[in-house]
């Protein structure tokens, strides 16, 4: 549609700003390498899925914004920095066109912004769960959201947002088919672009009022509308707007009955369309020029031009669904790229849980063989005379050694059977303990008549 398409270039014009991106992400990189401190790094990891995705290296932007909110929730990040990150990674789905994890980000986003009360981050996140509810066909959901944008931008007195939204709500209530508050909503960013001296912004709303005075079949003041807008394309040399502005001015004089005059215009707008290699008005112009010969009785230029049509519509058509399965491509690729980053990282866990009983199992044996030898040596030690206090201190040290060893040993079936209550570890490890006693009483009696002088 010429509106939807007329929104995206605004967008585009309206939204972008001149960054020297090579040194942003250089830059961006060197801090994610370099620091200490996480909540720096998840900010820089944040910062540089904003980078990455104005270029369209989109798997990267998501890969990266992720690996930010993973950094940032698990330290004291501010709720700022997970707020915009949120919406970063919004925008990454969202171009990828995964619409149910772009909203739940923008939602996420969203339910911070509230809590903190800012306003203008609120505004953008509300935009773009319109957009996403608009890309889904969910229209009345994406006009809640949309005007309760619009009001936030009324509040702050933001011009840009205001006009912003007066189209896409715009858009919203004519595929809602209700041309009247669409018409309110156009004239109403026309006001304020024109308050702005916007020439790009009056150019769009003249256009998409004059496409809603198309619709209601009032062609005099459609065409008065096509034409400011064609005289400002011109002026601006915006190549695209003039093919859209010349082929709605020659669908007005076709419906006025000025078929000459039609015609002429729908020509202009083909050329236009064809010197820009734009297939969506490729398909309009053509579609115009066979509708005028039809109706002037020049039946084989309109076979020509219905040819033209219909190889443009098709190539439009597989060229959509060439996008759409190279978006499905571009998920799968980056869902299988992530399901094999968790079983990498479930499988380093796996390998560090294994090398840690292991590195256990050689400590517990050590203290085991330790032990063994301590009581062997007292056992081999002969007709050496130890005096009874050393003797006491060793038999105290060596079963207090053990006693620890075994609390260690033993503690993961504890725990089983025990739920890691603190009491009811006291009471086992107090029977471990009461175990000892008779234990150490045998032993210091053999041992004293052996040993001491």
């Amino acid at each position: 549609m010429k509106i939807i398409y007329l929104i995206c270039v605004w967008l585009t014009l309206f939204c972008s700003l001149s960054f020297t991106q090579n040194a942003k992400i250089d830059s961006l990189n060197k801090v994610i390498t370099t620091t200490q401190v996480d909540t720096v790094k998840g900010k820089a990891l944040c910062q540089l899925c904003k980078e990455l995705h104005t270029i369209g290296l989109l798997e990267q932007a998501l890969e990266k914004g992720l690996a930010g909110i993973q950094i940032l929730e698990q330290g004291q990040a501010s709720s700022d920095a997970l707020a915009f990150c949120y919406l970063k990674i919004g925008l990454a789905y969202r171009t990828l066109g995964n619409y149910p994890k772009a909203l739940e980000s923008f939602q996420k986003s969203l339910k911070i912004s509230r809590k903190l009360q800012k306003n203008i981050h609120l505004a953008l996140c509300l935009n773009e769960i319109g957009i996403i509810y608009d890309l889904s066909k969910n229209y009345p959901q994406a006009l809640a959201s949309y005007q309760e944008a619009q009001r936030i931008y009324e509040q702050m007195q933001d011009q840009e947002g205001i006009a912003m939204l007066a189209n896409n709500i715009g858009i919203i209530y004519d595929l809602l088919g209700n041309r009247q508050e669409a018409l309110r909503s156009y004239q109403k960013g026309l006001s304020v672009a024109q308050t702005l001296k916007d020439p790009m912004g009056i150019a769009i709303f003249s256009n998409n009022i004059g496409m809603i005075y198309l619709a209601l079949r009032d062609h005099s003041e459609a065409l008065g509308y096509f034409e400011k807008a064609l005289a400002i394309y011109q002026k601006i040399k915006q190549q695209e707007g003039i093919a859209i502005a010349q082929t709605n001015i020659a669908q007005s004089y076709f419906w006025l009955g000025h078929l000459q005059r039609a015609k002429y215009h729908a020509s202009i707008g083909l050329n236009q369309a064809q010197s820009t290699k734009n297939l969506h008005q490729i398909v309009e112009g053509a579609s115009a020029n066979y509708r005028i010969d039809s109706a002037l009785g020049n039946w084989k230029s309109a076979f020509e031009y219905h040819k033209l049509f219909k190889q443009y519509a098709d190539s439009l058509h597989n060229e959509e669904k060439a996008k759409e399965f190279g978006r499905i491509e571009s998920k799968y690729e980056f869902e299988q790229e992530a399901e094999e980053a968790k079983r990498k990282e479930a499988e380093a866990k796996r390998l560090t849980q294994i090398e840690t009983e292991r590195r256990n199992n050689l400590q517990y044996l050590s203290i085991f063989a330790g032990l063994i030898v301590l009581f062997g040596g007292l056992a081999f030690v002969g007709k050496l005379k130890i005096p009874a206090r050393m003797l006491a201190i060793t038999l105290f040290a060596a079963l207090l050694i053990l006693f620890e060893f075994l609390l260690i040993l033993f503690e993961p079936i504890l725990d089983q059977y025990t739920g890691g209550i603190p009491i009811q570890k006291l009471v086992f490890n107090s029977l471990i303990a009461l175990g000892f006693a008779p234990l150490h009483s045998f032993l210091e009696k053999r041992l004293t008549k052996r040993f001491t002088t």
